[in-house]
């Protein structure tokens, strides 16, 4: 069975953009939330558009008439590929759409360890597990503002040799921060499920850093939460071993802690949906269409921040644009009976506010000293 437009489409409810880009093909376009999404609702269906919360599989597809299906995602770990291709449903998701942001939410939060704490981050050893779309933009960006940094990803050391990287039990011992970007996954001779356990935990620094904005289940929960508490390291979480549901416990435990938004740039979704359509566009072999403008961009005036030190300028004008502090206390306010459930943690991503790229902000009033910092940053100087 071929694809012919019209199309009747199902989309995630938290897809930007999805009429102005697929309008043109389709006969209806249903929104739904991502994390119910049932076998009844896309049994009519054409096209199946997710995000991450989706889990598509046999059990979902079976008997329906869905021949397409993109996840604007970078990961690919909720899609049953093999069976996708066994049945003859195309498939396209959006590897790098949101590396960018990721990039961002970490500089946001080694901003706000800055001025908390007067951590200087890019004096520091720091250790990236996970070099792929989104790792190698992390250290790439990370090198270019002088920190010294590790990285440790066996499958691209086998395929690439081992130069340039380092094993894991190096990585957790000698880094001051850690920052996890590998993907999850259960079986292969590199399986990251569970892979950060009790016995690697105690292998870290005393007093390092365990940033996560990769994928929940390959910290193990409980050694997590008694390290964490016994305040031998310190944790950033973005993506949780229970998630969609976080314990009370662990969120306390954490210094920051976010519902899985580090993704969630205007620019990675808009990215995620332009690549979905692109590849289904060129699928039926229909022309693209122009894309959507995009909503103007912000303006930062350095005269009206800190500017004591390149440093302090830039991560005043960073957390200007997104502080992860307030998704910490968001989390905090959705406690209830002990833990932060899956329906809040759900509300927390429908309802996240607007977030922009730091590439997108024009920064004026640049302080000479400062210019060549903030442009390593990814500021756009004016």
């Amino acid at each position: 069975m071929s694809l012919t437009p019209p199309l009747r489409i199902v989309a995630d409810e938290n897809m930007p953009l999805v009429e102005p880009w697929f309008s043109g093909l389709a006969s209806s376009i249903t929104r739904l939330p991502g994390r119910s999404i049932q076998s009844q609702d896309i049994a009519t269906a054409d096209v199946l558009l997710v995000r991450s919360v989706t889990q598509v599989n046999e059990a979902l597809l079976a008997g329906s008439s869905v021949r397409f299906v993109g996840s604007a995602t970078i990961g690919t770990d909720h899609i049953d590929q093999n069976w996708l291709a066994e049945a003859g449903i195309a498939f396209a998701h959006a590897p790098g759409s949101n590396a960018q942001s990721v990039v961002d939410w970490l500089l946001s939060v080694l901003s706000r360890l800055q001025l908390d704490l007067e951590i200087p981050w890019w004096q520091k050893t720091i250790g990236v597990i996970g070099a792929g779309h989104v790792g190698s933009c992390v250290v790439q960006r990370l090198r270019l503002l002088g920190a010294t940094v590790l990285v440790c990803d066996p499958p691209r050391g086998e395929r690439e040799g081992q130069e340039g990287f380092v094993d894991l039990d190096t990585l957790l011992s000698v880094s001051d921060i850690l920052c996890m970007h590998a993907p999850y996954t259960r079986d292969g001779d590199h399986a990251t499920a569970g892979m950060i356990n009790a016995d690697r935990m105690a292998r870290m620094k005393p007093g390092a850093w365990l940033i996560n904005a990769g994928r929940g289940p390959v910290i193990q929960s409980e050694p997590l939460l008694k390290t964490l508490q016994a305040q031998r390291i310190q944790a950033v979480l973005d993506v949780w071993p229970e998630e969609p549901r976080i314990s009370q416990a662990l969120l306390e435990a954490v210094y920051l802690g976010s519902p899985h938004v580090a993704g969630y740039s205007q620019e990675g979704k808009w990215a995620g949906t332009r690549m979905l359509a692109e590849a289904l566009y060129q699928h039926l072999q229909q022309p693209v269409p122009e894309a959507p403008t995009p909503p103007k961009a912000p303006r930062l005036d350095c005269r009206l921040f800190d500017d004591a030190t390149p440093q302090s300028l830039g991560a005043e004008l960073i957390l200007s644009l997104y502080d992860p502090a307030r998704d910490h206390v968001a989390l905090g306010q959705s406690l209830s009976k002990g833990e932060v459930g899956a329906h809040a943690f759900d509300a927390l991503r429908k309802e996240y506010p607007p977030r922009r790229e730091i590439a997108s902000a024009g920064v004026v009033g640049v302080p000479e000293k400062a210019g060549d910092w903030l442009g390593r940053l990814g500021f756009t100087l004016n």
